[in-house]
């Protein structure tokens, strides 16, 4: 990495219940389960050496005990940030997909085919947390923070993606996250590079999440 680029590590919290059950969790609260606790710990474990300077999370419990437990590995502090902050999902949080494909079959059926143009009742839109998310990125960067990582969520990782490649809508679904798999990308000073994607050799157990 140049003295004067910025690398960027988007990591996905650990494993919650809700995960393996196939519950979607939006903005509540879900504690990480044993698996996600350990992932946490290999996560951090896999991080070590990689220069990461700053730590930033989402609000939400299962993003900043990850970050905690990764802080922890390297030695560096942690902060929470708002503008990590999960996709609010209304109405859906805290139902399981196949109810909510039972009972809102448009709605489902946009969910997984272009996301991007679903807005939910008293729920935000993909756009919304592209904006807010990418809009702390430019910040993170500008500021020259050398290498930082990012705890989040995947549709938070997945908008943030799709802003530093470019990518067009539809391309929600075109990108795939294990829990606590991390991404790395490097930003040049006028353009972003993606290095590594999905990295999870290092997690002993993960569960595949694909809606």
């Amino acid at each position: 990495m140049s003295s004067d680029s910025t690398r960027i590590y988007l990591v996905r919290h650990g494993e919650t219940e809700f995960n393996r059950m196939g519950i979607f969790r939006g903005r509540l609260e879900v504690e990480l389960n044993d698996v996600g606790l350990r992932q946490a710990r290999e996560t951090g474990e896999a991080l070590v050496g990689e220069g990461i300077k700053r730590i930033f999370a989402s609000p939400l419990k299962r993003a900043t005990v990850t970050a905690e437990t990764i802080s922890e590995t390297l030695g560096i502090g942690y902060s929470v940030d708002e503008a990590f902050n999960n996709i609010n999902l209304g109405k859906w949080q805290g139902t399981p997909k196949d109810q909510v494909k039972k009972d809102y079959p448009d709605e489902w059926k946009r969910w997984t085919s272009e996301p991007e143009q679903l807005v939910l009742p008293g729920g935000e839109s993909v756009n919304d947390v592209m904006k807010r998310a990418s809009a702390r990125l430019s910040d993170i960067v500008d500021d020259g923070q050398g290498a930082v990582a990012i705890v989040t969520h995947r549709s938070v990782i997945k908008v943030l993606a799709a802003h530093m490649l470019s990518v067009p809508p539809p391309y929600f679904w075109k990108f795939y996250i294990d829990n606590a798999a991390y991404s790395v990308f490097e930003y040049s000073g006028d353009d972003f590079m993606l290095l590594n994607w999905n990295v999870n050799s290092h997690l002993s157990e993960k569960v595949e999440e694909v809606f």
